[in-house]
């Protein structure tokens, strides 16, 4: 299911999002309202990904979930240490 804006203007879309938030950041004076243009904005952007070293192995990976140790480990070396177990 797609927006009415991502119709109208396809693939450019979010190009076109920021650069309409952008240009009226600039001509809007009320602070509120340029607060929340900001954070309008800063949903656009892509999330960073996570990722954190292996304790184990020092491989870079992206944790699952809460860290129930005080050691994160991937997913290769906790089967290699732990098993089967779950």
């Amino acid at each position: 299911m797609d927006s009415a804006f991502l119709k109208l203007f396809g693939d450019g879309s979010l190009d076109q999002a920021k650069a309409l938030l952008k240009a009226a950041k600039d001509k809007e004076d009320d602070s509120e309202i340029k607060a929340e243009i900001e954070r309008r904005l800063k949903l656009l952007e892509p999330k960073e990904v996570n990722q954190i070293k292996c304790s184990r192995c020092g491989k870079l990976f992206q944790p699952r979930g809460k860290r129930k140790f005080k050691n994160s480990f991937c997913q290769d070396c906790m089967k290699k240490r732990f098993g089967s177990q779950e």
